[in-house]
């Protein structure tokens, strides 16, 4: 079986055509500032109607994840399901790719990556991101 895939909506098209341009982009309050993920009218912190798509870091870390060992989609390897809250705040659900379960925990760093499923469908998907290691001087 093959994986079902989103369908766009009139509020969700922006997001996705972010996507399957690889620069993903969220709403943010232009009242107080709060990044909302998935796409809203409203703004979930002040009620505002003032919501602008605004590019996202990429950069996350994994609030909660599980993992299905077996899956009916055509996928290699386990399925990994996590909960990454984005550096600018908002939360968002989604695949980790390039890992092996026992690399993950929570609170791992991940970043953005791309998973193109169709012509017109880009998914968002997160890899580990490892912490770049300081040189110190002797």
């Amino acid at each position: 079986m093959s994986r079902p895939l989103p369908t766009p909506s009139k509020i969700s098209q922006p997001f996705w055509d972010s996507c399957k341009a690889e620069r993903m982009q969220i709403q943010r309050c232009e009242d107080c500032g709060t990044y909302a993920f998935y796409p809203v009218y409203i703004c979930p912190e002040c009620a505002s109607r003032k919501l602008a798509w605004t590019p996202v870091s990429g950069r996350g870390t994994i609030h909660t994840f599980t993992i299905a060992a077996k899956s009916s989609f055509e996928i290699d390897g386990p399925l990994i399901v996590a909960l990454v809250e984005l550096e600018e705040g908002a939360m968002m659900v989604s695949n980790i790719k390039a890992a092996e379960p026992e690399e993950l925990s929570i609170g791992a760093q991940v970043r953005l990556t791309y998973e193109k499923v169709s012509d017109e469908i880009t998914l968002p998907v997160f890899e580990p991101n490892p912490p770049v290691l300081q040189e110190t001087a002797l």
